[in-house]
Formats: C-alpha cells, sequence, structure tokens
C-alpha cells in the first residue's frame, strides 16, 4: 500500500470541507485552485483512489506551495493534512519524481551541514541551531545567540547543525533519518544533558519528527525553547517601546499544545486569544515581550492561525518567487495592524522576512535581537 492509498478514505472527506478554502496560503497569492489545499486534496484522493498516476505537473503541485498546515488549523475537525502534504512528498521523492529544484535544495542543504561540525565537547548543556544552519548569515545569528546567552549566564556550545527537518519537509526521508542519526549519534558521544533550540521547526524535527523516522533521543534529555530559557533566566533587557506584530512560524502549530477552536475562525472574532492555539511555543516569547513593555498588536492570523512567511516547509528554497509573495503578505498584514516591527522567535523566518521588507514595511527582529 502506497502512503497516499492509506488516506484515501480521509482525503476523500476533506474534498468536501469548505474550511480549508479562506486560509490557502499561496492558492491566495496566485489565485489559481490548483494551489488552494482542496484541489490538491482532489489531485491526492484521485491517485490514491487508482484514478490518475503521478506525472511531472502533479509533483510539482506538492511543491509549489506550503505544507498547509494553516488548513489544517483552520478546518473544524482538523484533519492532519500536513501529514497527508509530507507523505505526498516521501511517495513523488521515492518514485524519483521530485522537481530538480527540490532534489538541489537537498542536496545542497547536505554539503553545507558539513561545514558545521559538531563542538568537541559540551559542559551538559547544547544549543541546537537547526534554523540557523539554512541562513547564509548564519555567523550573524550565531553572534547574537552567543551573546544573550552570555548576558543571561547560560554556558552552552552553538551548533547549526541541519538536523533534518528540510529534508523531511521536502519528502526526503532516508536523508532525514541520515541526520538524525548523525545529531543523535553525536549527541550521545557528547554526554547532552539539555538541548536548547533556535526555533520552532528545530523543535518539531526533535520532539516529532524524530519519533516518526524511529530515531530516539537518549533518555531523560531535557528539550527546551529558548524563548521559554530567556524568560526563565530573566535579565535586564531594556523596554520595547513600539508596537509589535508577534509572528508564529508554520512549525510553531506542528508542537503546540492546541489547536484553533470553533471560535477563531469566526469572521471578525478577535476576543480570546487563547482560542487560536494554546502551548508553550505561543506564550514564551510573548511573556518575555510582555515583561519588556512591548504592546502586541492582536490580528485574525495569529498562533495557529498565523499563515506562512514562505521560510516553512523548503518553499523559499525550492520557489522562492513564492515564498517572497507570502513574505510580503505577511509584511503587509503587520503594517495594517499599525505594527512598527515584527518579531519572531524563528530565526528562519525572521531572516526571510527581513530580506524581503522595503522602506515602508515595519522592522523585522529576531527575539534575541530585541534582547541585547
Amino acid at each position: 500500500m502506497s502512503y497516499l492509498e492509506a488516506h484515501e478514505k480521509e482525503l476523500y472527506e476533506l474534498r468536501f470541507s469548505p474550511m480549508c478554502k479562506p486560509a490557502a496560503e499561496v492558492a491566495n497569492l496566485t489565485q489559481l485552485e490548483s494551489h488552494s489545499t482542496r484541489g490538491r486534496v482532489m489531485m491526492m484522493w484521485r491517485i490514491a483512489a487508482g484514478h490518475l498516476e503521478w506525472g511531472e505537473r502533479e509533483a510539482e503541485l506538492l511543491y509549489e506551495t506550503t505544507l498547509d498546515s494553516i488548513s489544517e488549523a483552520f478546518d473544524v475537525f482538523h484533519y492532519p493534512v500536513s501529514q497527508y502534504m509530507l507523505d505526498a512528498r516521501a511517495e513523488v521523492w521515492e518514485a524519483g519524481l521530485a522537481p530538480a529544484a527540490v532534489q538541489g535544495a537537498v542536496e545542497k542543504a547536505k554539503e553545507s551541514s558539513a561545514t558545521f561540525p559538531a563542538p568537541e565537547s559540551v559542559d551538559g548543556v547544547l544549543v541546537l541551531a537547526g534554523e540557523i544552519g539554512q541562513i547564509a548569515r548564519h555567523e550573524y545569528f550565531s553572534s547574537v545567540l552567543e551573546d544573550v546567552l552570555q548576558r543571561v549566564k547560560v554556558a552552552a556550545s552553538i551548533w547549526p547543525a541541519d538536523c533534518g527537518a528540510l529534508a523531511y519537509a521536502l519528502g526526503a526521508r532516508q536523508e532525514a533519518q541520515t541526520q538524525a542519526q548523525q545529531v543523535v549519534e553525536r549527541i550521545s558521544d557528547l554526554g547532552v544533558k539539555e538541548i536548547i533550540v533556535d526555533g520552532p521547526e528545530t523543535a518539531w524535527a526533535l520532539l516529532k519528527i524524530y519519533p516518526a523516522l524511529g530515531v530516539n533521543l537518549p533518555q531523560d534529555t531535557k528539550i527546551s525553547l529558548l524563548s521559554t530559557l530567556l524568560f526563565e533566566k530573566g535579565g535586564n533587557f531594556g523596554e520595547i517601546s513600539e508596537t509589535v506584530v508577534y509572528h508564529d512560524s508554520r512549525p510553531a502549530y506542528l508542537i503546540a499544545e492546541g489547536k484553533p477552536t470553533h471560535l477563531a475562525i469566526l469572521p471578525g472574532y478577535l476576543e480570546d486569544e487563547n482560542q487560536f492555539g494554546e502551548g508553550e511555543v505561543y506564550e514564551a516569547p510573548r511573556r518575555l515581550l510582555k515583561l519588556m513593555g512591548a504592546e502586541i498588536l492582536f490580528g485574525s492570523w495569529t498562533r495557529g492561525l498565523a499563515k506562512s512567511c514562505g521560510a516553512d516547509d523548503g518553499i523559499w528554497l525550492t520557489h522562492p518567487h513564492l515564498a517572497q509573495g507570502l513574505a510580503r503578505q505577511r509584511l503587509e498584514y503587520a503594517k495594517s495592524l499599525g505594527a512598527d516591527q515584527i518579531i519572531a522567535d524563528s530565526p528562519l523566518c525572521a531572516y526571510w522576512m527581513a530580506e524581503n521588507a522595503t522602506g515602508g514595511d515595519p522592522s523585522v527582529r529576531w527575539l534575541p535581537e530585541v534582547l541585547g
């Protein structure tokens, strides 16, 4: 049985869900029905049911949009849309049908990861910087991270390793498993007791992807979000006087404890922010920003319903022109709310939005950057 055949019943049901349409990210950008969640679900159901075979265009459609976890969040029944997309991509990859841009992104990440050797020794605490390792300006982000850790008196080694999240998101599960095993073996050799992750995507890898691949971290290894650590350690971080839109990356939804409720998708509903998703990945950075006096603006596309900025799911590497459009949408949304600044605890998201910002946009900063 193929990956998609196992989802045939659910794909059949999801074809008729009207809830995925409004949240479709790339479809709202291109106005193409084939980029909508429903359009691709129809395609995948036809393949699962034997009415259609994978072809070049069908494979390309899987990568011209995100994993659609935003539609998963927007649907009141929370069908695991992102898992269907992941399984479809794995099926395409294993059949040798992944587009050249996708294969190139995986290969390039594989080559670049070799330039980030693991620390020779670790004093119990390791910062696994899986997001930073993907960024061209990784030296800058690593230095910012090092400075803020020194400020809160946390002795930790920083390793910008490729943790396998990108390969997994693009369907290359064997490569993701190899990378995961390499990370775990090195963690075991170093005797790491606590892993601090640089962003939600790295946390997604350790908490969700590794177990799915059958790769287990050493028993009793503690995993901490950087934002949680910074809040707990505290420090004289100064004050933020500007109005802020806090950007939740899509991987944050995949590790959150609570999904958006039916109230969150009601048009104009802006009462209880917890209705948009609950969990430490949402609360920790907001606690820290509020501690600094920041006024965080509350809009409809937040927490579990926060739309992709284009840095999620590998689309910024495989289809940068589409990812740039997603970044512009987030920047313009924050501007429409009257924000002076966008802050994200994902270094990858902060980097990508800043790269696509213009002079009239809110400034974009990674959370540790505002603490310096």
